[in-house]
């Protein structure tokens, strides 16, 4: 985690170096920052704290203030953007008394960095948000431990306020996570899905696209499919996009679930892939002609074509870049598929995905 520290005081420079030392050591990329007229460890700077708060605010994942809680708001109020994105941020006052998780609480992580912070320093956490306080289990925490895409995001904050006003939330996933059953979250195993009508809210873990006859349903997506592509040059995006969606359209998945895109290393500098590969918000890996040979070699039920192998020097792109890109227990869930002169492949990561992605 990349975590900027501030403090405006001379006292609040010794705490502040003291709260660095402490996120250094426990792994944490960190940046101190205090007035140039105050002698110190730290990164000196002059003018408005304004200035520097603004440029750290979209750089770094946590943020972390020595000083008065009223000043933190104001700094902050003209940055906020979406809880999706803003970074943790966490105010202390100079005595170390109190770690205030103030923004980000659940998905940036803040009140998780407010308890280290606490236990840490002999201080005392404050944790506002409605599931902590009456020891519930919020969604949206769930979602970031495992590092899953939540869908509809509108529907978090009233499954978090279900939990709260003590009603029962249902869950279901289709791979086993190490979840522990609590008042009003019940567990139900995948086969029972289809047969459920919960009372209440529903929450699915899958990357499969389904029709529920539930009204109330959120989805949380695993980051575990991989899209091997194939095209000409100068593709179009629009293509490009067409294809993606028409393959997973065909598969029964969600965009949501895309970890990464693949091709050959001839075709990595496409702008159409490298604009549809930002625009869903995931890496482009590309693979050399020899890597791909030695995939076709391990695995020659590939869809091997003679054309593609006298244009290129191999007998195929989508298949053995999606089966590259991904880890080495996937399969291929949709074998070559064809769309507007692109060629799609999915590859489904079916056990792990979620101890590698908290691992990252």
């Amino acid at each position: 985690m990349i975590i900027a520290v501030f403090a405006i005081t001379k006292n609040g420079i010794d705490l502040a170096t003291k709260v660095s030392r402490h996120l250094q050591q426990a792994g944490h990329q960190v940046r101190m920052f205090r007035p140039a007229r105050f002698p110190g460890e730290g990164e000196p700077f002059t003018g408005p704290v304004s200035r520097v708060v603004a440029e750290e605010f979209y750089r770094c994942q946590g943020l972390v203030f020595i000083m008065a809680l009223g000043i933190v708001v104001r700094l902050l109020a003209p940055l906020i953007r979406d809880k999706r994105s803003d970074p943790a941020v966490v105010v202390m006052d100079e005595r170390g008394q109190f770690v205030i998780s103030t923004l980000s609480g659940h998905l940036g992580g803040a009140n998780e960095l407010a308890q280290q912070l606490a236990g840490a320093l002999q201080a005392v956490p404050v944790i506002t948000t409605a599931t902590d306080v009456h020891g519930l289990p919020a969604v949206d925490v769930l979602a970031r431990k495992y590092a899953l895409t939540m869908e509809p995001f509108t529907a978090v904050k009233q499954v978090n306020a279900a939990l709260v006003n003590g009603e029962t939330v249902t869950l279901c996933s289709e791979r086993p996570l190490p979840l522990t059953q609590t008042p009003g979250l019940r567990l139900i195993p995948w086969e029972d899905l289809p047969a459920t009508r919960p009372r209440g809210w529903l929450v699915v873990i899958t990357n499969r696209v389904m029709s529920l006859p539930h009204e109330k349903t959120l989805f949380l997506r695993p980051r575990n499919l991989v899209a091997g592509i194939g095209c000409r040059k100068e593709i179009a995006p629009e293509r490009v996009r067409r294809a993606l969606l028409h393959a997973l359209d065909l598969a029964r998945r969600s965009p949501a679930s895309l970890r990464a895109l693949a091709t050959v290393d001839l075709r990595a500098k496409e702008r159409g892939l490298q604009l549809v590969a930002r625009e869903v918000g995931v890496p482009l890996f590309s693979f050399t002609r020899e890597q791909i040979r030695s995939i076709f070699a391990q695995k020659p039920n590939l869809h091997h074509s003679s054309f593609v192998q006298g244009k290129i020097g191999v007998g195929g792109v989508c298949e053995p870049v999606a089966l590259l890109a991904a880890a080495p227990q996937a399969k291929l869930i949709l074998p070559k598929t064809s769309w507007e002169g692109v060629t799609v492949a999915l590859a489904e990561e079916s056990y792990g995905w979620w101890e590698r992605d908290r691992e990252v």
